[in-house]
């Protein structure tokens, strides 16, 4: 396997001013009721822009269509002055030492239950998002027609690496029940985590770990389109669907609550 150097996130040379507003480099979406609902397709693209506005850090939106201009070959990135940082989570914690950290205030238990949310979402249910999106045959044609227009050019070559991805970390070698089952459990342990609280971890403002469960999960509660039986479950969980409709309500006001 060819190795290519991996880029090196250029911290040193990102300064923000008073004025400066940073460009959010993320998915964009072909129709518009679609983009009514969600902010993008993509769960991280979702979780960076929650974490912007969570804590009230202006920026600028971008639409990207392909991942030739990301500097790992990743959406999200975002650019300061045209200095370019990348992935999701190494921006995040860029963030927090240019602005107020959200998280400074947590114990180190709170910090241990938020990364265990964390790498639950991003590192499992994510591969079930990703079924629906290239592999699961009624949901990928929805995605597709929805993000994309339909299948364009070089798209069907992205959907078949992404579907042999899935069938090589093994996500895909399940079968549909299995998948629900598996994704329900996930949805169920944030749950029951959240409890009463109105954020995650019972604090007065949101974390970054609310970011995630909001970009992780609001594809799932706003499209049932693509994975009804999924969404379904999920629009269950009371206590879940009223901490997604709250943050919907508080932080995306410009977005319409399809639950």
């Amino acid at each position: 396997m060819k190795k290519i150097p991996v880029h090196v996130n250029p911290y040193d040379k990102v300064h923000f001013g008073p004025s400066t507003v940073m460009t959010l480099h993320r998915f964009g979406i072909f129709d518009p009721d679609v983009a009514r609902r969600v902010p993008t397709l993509s769960p991280f693209s979702g979780k960076l822009t929650a974490h912007l506005r969570f804590q009230g850090i202006p920026f600028e939106p971008v639409a990207e269509q392909g991942v030739g201009n990301a500097p790992r070959g990743k959406v999200p990135f975002i650019t300061v002055d045209g200095v370019k940082v990348a992935d999701s989570d190494l921006v995040v914690g860029f963030l927090k030492t240019a602005f107020p950290d959200p998280d400074a205030g947590l114990s180190d238990h709170q910090r241990a239950v938020g990364h265990l949310v964390q790498r639950t979402l991003e590192d499992h249910l994510y591969w079930i998002a990703l079924i629906y999106e290239f592999y699961d045959q009624e949901g990928s044609d929805w995605f597709f027609e929805h993000a994309f227009g339909g299948m364009g050019p070089g798209l069907q070559g992205l959907r078949d690496d992404m579907e042999d991805r899935t069938y090589k970390q093994g996500i895909a070698r399940y079968t549909p029940d299995e998948i629900v089952d598996k994704a329900s459990k996930d949805l169920a342990a944030v749950a029951e985590i959240l409890g009463e609280n109105r954020y995650l971890l019972g604090t007065d403002r949101p974390t970054s770990f609310d970011a995630v469960v909001f970009g992780m999960t609001i594809l799932v509660y706003q499209l049932r389109e693509m994975h009804p039986r999924l969404t379904d479950y999920a629009r269950s969980l009371p206590n879940l669907t009223q901490y997604i409709g709250n943050l919907l309500t508080e932080f995306f006001p410009d977005l319409d609550r399809d639950f």
